[in-house]
């Protein structure tokens, strides 16, 4: 049997070679798909035109700034500044408590603030990422909480080995299913696809632990396994973009070509071919085939590209923002 460590540097390896290979995916793609360039420049700008001044929201907020902001596409002129004013607005009005209970609300706001370079621990007179201190409010919300808090604290990279930290992570690994993958219901020994791709995405700093790689090994194969034969995939009862996107963003922090590793291939198309049956030629994307444009599906979307993006030009994965410090 391969030592974890080896397999995981195998991995890495092969998908630097795999991305040499997919470079042309950046300009030009056969079949009539967009070309990632071609697609990150449209959703980019289709973003910004419907969100011409971003919240501090779930949608029509965050996840478009961050998207955007790790894309390396440009902002428009006070773009940004947008974001900062109506998240100082929003802290100040509601006295700094963005959620009583839901706490993924702070971290989603630090992740914002880490893209653009901003102080999370200075927004209007709060310190946005002192209620991720709670550690028993986090986790109360679920895996999800406490993976995007682990999300949050270490995207700046700078003491992945704390208390915290560590607390956080060794929640996370307890969760992980008896055959590998995550899920949101605790009672389930059956992972899901998208809290899978979600949790790997927060373990990346770990990867070199033989632990750690061993359940990223564990998870990949799950999500691999978990791949209908048209290529897409179903969580809670439908195929969705969503799905989709959050595996290309798993396996594009590893290095993992999601549109060249065979693993994710079915029909001779990759999980960025199977992603663009869902977008539409404004440059959003629908939830469903063949559905209507959805800000949810755009967004995740965005996100997946950004991240396969970044990992073609051999840049930081999408939450590795220690690239803005």
């Amino acid at each position: 049997m391969l030592n974890p460590k080896m397999k995981r540097k195998e991995c890495y390896l092969a998908g630097i070679l795999a991305a040499a290979a997919a470079i042309s995916l950046l300009s030009g793609c056969g079949g009539g798909t967009p070309s990632l360039e071609e697609a990150l420049k449209k959703t980019a700008s289709y973003e910004q035109t419907s969100i011409p001044s971003p919240a501090s929201d779930s949608l029509g907020g965050e996840w478009t700034v961050i998207a955007l902001a790790r894309s390396g596409e440009e902002a428009e002129d006070g773009y940004y500044e947008k974001y900062r004013a109506n998240l100082e607005k929003r802290v100040k009005e509601q006295e700094g408590v963005l959620s009583e209970n839901r706490y993924t609300e702070y971290a989603r706001a630090v992740l914002a603030c880490k893209a653009i370079g901003i102080d999370p621990s200075d927004i209007g007179g709060y310190d946005l990422g002192k209620p991720l201190e709670d550690f028993e409010t986090v986790t109360a919300q679920g895996l999800n909480g406490a993976v995007y808090a682990l999300l949050a604290l270490n995207a700046d990279r700078s003491d992945i080995d704390g208390e915290l930290e560590q607390k956080y992570l060794t929640y996370i690994v307890q969760q992980e299913k008896p055959s590998g993958g995550f899920s949101l219901d605790d009672s389930s020994d059956t992972a899901d696809v998208d809290l899978t791709a979600m949790t790997l995405q927060c373990l990346e700093p770990y990867a070199t632990e033989e632990e750690i790689s061993a359940i990223i090994d564990r998870g990949v194969e799950f999500l691999a396994d978990a791949q209908a034969e048209d290529g897409g995939y179903e969580a809670y009862g439908d195929k969705s973009s969503e799905s989709i996107s959050q595996v290309i963003l798993a396996l594009s922090t590893y290095g993992i070509d999601c549109n060249k590793d065979e693993r994710f291939q079915k029909k001779e198309k990759g999980l960025y071919d199977n992603l663009m049956e869902y977008y539409k030629k404004d440059g959003s994307f629908s939830h469903l085939l063949d559905g209507d444009s959805d800000p949810m599906a755009t967004d995740q979307a965005f996100c997946a590209m950004a991240a396969y993006s970044r990992f073609l030009n051999g840049k930081t994965s999408f939450y590795d923002m220690s690239d803005t410090n």
